[in-house]
């Protein structure tokens, strides 16, 4: 009897180590399932929702041909959501390989800005050793022209605003000339700027490098480019223009007829062959469009076309 007793609570007690053994262990693995299901679960939701973007954007792109956006603008029920759609048309499928030039890293959200895509399908791509880059609008960011200049073009930057002369920019094949783009030449009083068309640029700048093509225009010019497209059009620089990349900016303060006029003045660029490749929304530029009750709503837009009239013929390989 003595042995009995003495042998019970040594059971009951090793019963009890092994219940609170198996308790801890269910705890453990609940806490590493649970754990794991809530990082799996965030990683899908996130998954899900980059993927719906995309489909959202591949089926914006899939159903917005041009005729579309024609029609669209000239509707009289275009509201102030389908005329920024517009803008942020992306039209990807026309280039397949597109590669982004320059940049900076920006924080809140954490991304680049002031980079510009270049198409580099075979058709378009600029030659390394053999291409010409117009850069306006630098503000002393040099990476796009630096990284062009590595590519292998000569390039031609431009900037009235930085109080510096005319001299070559160094590393790189890149030189500098203190002009402003316009839609003509002319001396600007305000800011003891010079002022001048891109058609006048060219012809003086010609003599140095050529009659060629203009590979790849940059433009970043704080909204004079409202100004610059319709003499670009005009004068028929257009048809000497490769690719052109450019940040479109917006005020927020007019009637939705005046982004219609907009739009429109992009849409006649591509319907004389301005084929888009790119659209990308400027997520540190934003502003309340009052008259359009977007709030909070980007007023910028990095776009770039490459002109189908210049498309080179496809070599077999």
């Amino acid at each position: 009897m003595t042995r009995l007793a003495s042998f019970i609570p040594r059971w009951m007690c090793d019963t009890k180590k092994r219940n609170i053994l198996a308790a801890l262990s269910f705890l453990l693995i609940f806490s590493v399932v649970y754990v794991r299901f809530t990082v799996d679960s965030r990683f899908a939701i996130a998954s899900y929702i980059s993927n719906l973007r995309r489909d959202l954007r591949s089926a914006t792109d899939a159903n917005s041909s041009p005729s579309y956006w024609d029609a669209l603008l000239d509707s009289d029920t275009l509201t102030g959501n389908q005329v920024m759609e517009y803008f942020l048309w992306s039209n990807r499928p026309s280039c397949q390989l597109v590669h982004d030039f320059g940049g900076t890293m920006y924080a809140n959200p954490s991304g680049m800005d002031g980079q510009k895509s270049v198409c580099i399908d075979p058709q378009v791509a600029p030659k390394p050793d053999d291409c010409l880059v117009y850069s306006f609008g630098i503000n002393d960011e040099w990476s796009f022209d630096e990284q062009m200049s590595d590519y292998g073009c000569q390039v031609f930057a431009f900037d009235p605003s930085m109080g510096k002369d005319p001299h070559d920019h160094s590393p790189g094949n890149v030189h500098f000339y203190d002009w402003g783009l316009g839609d003509r030449d002319k001396h600007d009083v305000d800011y003891n700027w010079k002022i001048r068309s891109l058609s006048s640029i060219y012809e003086e700048l010609s003599v140095g490098h050529g009659r060629k093509i203009i590979d790849y225009l940059k433009m970043d010019i704080e909204a004079a480019e409202w100004t610059v497209l319709p003499e670009i059009i005009r004068s028929g620089m257009l048809s000497n223009i490769r690719q052109l990349g450019m940040e479109i900016h917006l005020v927020t303060d007019a009637p939705l007829d005046k982004y219609r006029e907009l739009a429109k003045l992009l849409r006649s660029m591509e319907n004389m062959g301005m084929v888009r490749f790119d659209s990308e929304y400027n997520p540190w530029f934003l502003g309340d469009f009052v008259q359009l009750q977007l709030w909070k709503h980007t007023q910028g837009y990095e776009i770039a076309w490459y002109n189908s009239n210049l498309l080179r013929p496809v070599t077999p390989a």
